[in-house]
């Protein structure tokens, strides 16, 4: 397993500004952004450092975290989204 460390950030869809906001709450260690709406929804970005080995783990967390909230998990990418954690950025 590997121990090294990269930027990653997970990507949700809600059907609501309040659903998404909520879910960015439970991820207090994240750096979250929510944003939309775009076509009726709006997309929560959750972003922190993760070590490699525990992607799996981590996919399914959030992924829980977003389904208790009506939300769509989309996944992930490796990028960094900077900024302090705690939801920031909201728009629409």
């Amino acid at each position: 397993m590997s121990d090294r460390i990269i930027p990653y950030t997970h990507w949700a869809y809600f059907p609501d500004r309040s659903s998404a906001e909520a879910c960015a709450r439970e991820l207090p260690e994240y750096v979250t952004r929510v944003q939309g709406p775009d076509e009726g929804r709006w997309l929560l970005l959750a972003g922190r450092d993760v070590v490699v080995g525990g992607m799996v783990e981590r996919h399914r967390e959030v992924e829980e975290i977003v389904a208790r909230h009506g939300g769509d998990y989309d996944g992930g990418e490796n990028s960094r989204l900077e900024g302090d954690p705690g939801i920031e950025g909201v728009t629409g």
